[in-house]
């Protein structure tokens, strides 16, 4: 599977307590509860930077001459594989009204990328056949796009997110076939930098199901789609290509556009505003707000976005030496006002060093992100660290090093858990953190003389498909 991760807490060494290192356990802990009672509560903190990642949208993802050029291909692969006996006979063009397919999500992180979410959602198919700044998605909202020329938006286009062409161009970020079917056309080996409206083909994988529909998946990356020929059948799932920025687009991202058996465009979504289909097409449809955090990480200096098709330049970093600048910064999607999001950093002792909170200053964000730099205390304690950010009920960590690592940790290791409500420990801040990290590494040495083995209560072992999150 291209995007499964996982990873369990379990029994980890813990020290036998005996009388000094109890005394000296119940003194950090008075101190700390004594000197940190004004940092219990975070305060609201304005971000050093970050803000909107916009998505543009001023070009359509296939002309409409490109689209009837496609839609005739495939017509003609199609009645050739059902001569060769590949495909079954042509089916009734009956309305789809029911679900035709379950459909899974098409987007993930390949092997080994363990952020807890990869994608956004740039638009919706637009439902208002009218143009300009008409706009209809399938929940009656206006998230999709049309342009003057009089092109309304026939499909679902779903952003890598963040630093989309740093990741494109390592091929992190994947497209899986969301049914089972067969392979009816390939398009590939186009440019795939592209960053407005133009005549150059995109590169894409068309698949048609066991129903009749077809599925176009649009944008890929040159030289990155499945070696399976026209013909050949892929299950749900299966790895068709890396999401790319070919033919008319602006910026990496995938292109879904669906069809019934008669050649009708379909929107997947079930809602209020879509008359195409009456049960949502998806196995697990997804909110329409999918508010979650994409990534957390720490950086040596502000993230870089350059202008298209440059790729960002993340500067992340997870081993640091104490008095080191580090910016801490959470990647969301779909954020809106009023979500609030709590920030913690603890150190390896376990104290919390610093907590805050934050809010989006606007309604509704698609793709946003925010840091905040800190300067490392010069007697940090040295070992594993965590940087936490909890949103929406969900608790999102990263680890990282202060001091030298053993192993360095993979950058981009974010495990999403659940909450629970004051699992982060309070500390102090200011001139109390320096005792308080004083007394913590008189305890650490009393620990290493005093090494025993002990099974804590296990964190509940976290397993997530990047697709689902």
């Amino acid at each position: 599977m291209h995007d499964q991760a996982s990873r369990t807490y379990g029994c980890r060494r813990r020290p036998r307590a005996n009388g000094a290192l109890a005394l000296a356990m119940m003194w950090v802990s008075v101190l700390a509860g004594s000197l940190g009672a004004a940092g219990a509560h975070a305060t609201s903190l304005d971000p050093d930077g970050g803000g909107r990642h916009a998505i543009r949208r001023t070009a359509p993802c296939l002309s409409a001459a490109a689209r009837l050029r496609v839609a005739a291909r495939l017509r003609a692969n199609v009645e050739a594989l059902r001569r060769r006996g590949l495909l079954p006979p042509g089916r009734a063009t009956e309305p789809a009204v029911a679900r035709a397919v379950a459909m899974s999500w098409p987007v993930v992180g390949a092997t080994g990328l363990t952020a807890p979410g990869v994608h956004g959602i740039g638009a919706f198919v637009d439902h208002d056949a009218t143009y300009p700044d008409h706009l209809r998605d399938y929940s009656c909202g206006g998230r999709s796009y049309d342009v003057s020329s009089g092109y309304n938006h026939q499909g679902t286009d779903i952003f890598s997110w963040p630093f989309s062409w740093y990741r494109m161009d390592r091929d992190e970020i994947i497209v899986l076939a969301a049914a089972p079917g067969t392979i009816v056309g390939k398009d590939d080996g186009n440019y795939d930098r592209s960053c407005g409206f133009g005549s150059t083909p995109w590169n894409a994988v068309y698949v048609q199901h066991g129903d009749g529909s077809t599925a176009w998946y649009g944008h890929l990356k040159s030289g990155s789609l499945t070696t399976k020929d026209v013909g050949e059948t892929v299950a749900a799932g299966e790895y068709l290509g890396v999401v790319g920025s070919s033919g008319s687009s602006t910026g990496p991202h995938l292109h879904l556009e669906l069809y019934d058996s008669a050649d009708r465009l379909v929107d997947p979504y079930s809602g209020p505003c879509n008359d195409t289909i009456g049960t949502s097409w998806w196995a697990n449809q997804r909110e329409y707000y999918d508010s979650a955090i994409n990534l957390i990480a720490i950086h040596s200096a502000p993230p870089e976005f350059p202008e298209c098709p440059e790729p960002e330049v993340p500067n992340l970093q997870d081993v640091f030496a104490p008095g080191d600048d580090a910016y801490f910064a959470a990647y969301y999607r779909d954020q809106r006002a009023n979500e609030s999001s709590t920030y913690t950093v603890v150190n390896a002792a376990g104290t919390e060093v610093w907590r805050w909170d934050h809010s989006s200053p606007a309604e509704y964000y698609e793709a946003s992100y925010w840091y905040w730099m800190r300067r490392l205390p010069t007697d940090g304690v040295h070992g594993k660290w965590w940087y936490r950010v909890t949103y929406l009920g969900r608790e999102y960590e990263h680890e990282f090093w202060v001091g030298d690592a053993p192993t360095p940790t993979p950058t981009g290791d974010v495990t999403p858990t659940p909450t629970a409500g004051g699992s982060v420990p309070s500390s102090g801040q200011g001139s109390g953190l320096t005792l308080v990290a004083l007394m913590g590494l008189a305890l650490a040495g009393l620990i290493r003389r005093h090494r025993g083995r002990r099974c804590v209560p296990a964190r509940a072992a976290v397993h997530y498909r990047a697709a689902e999150m």
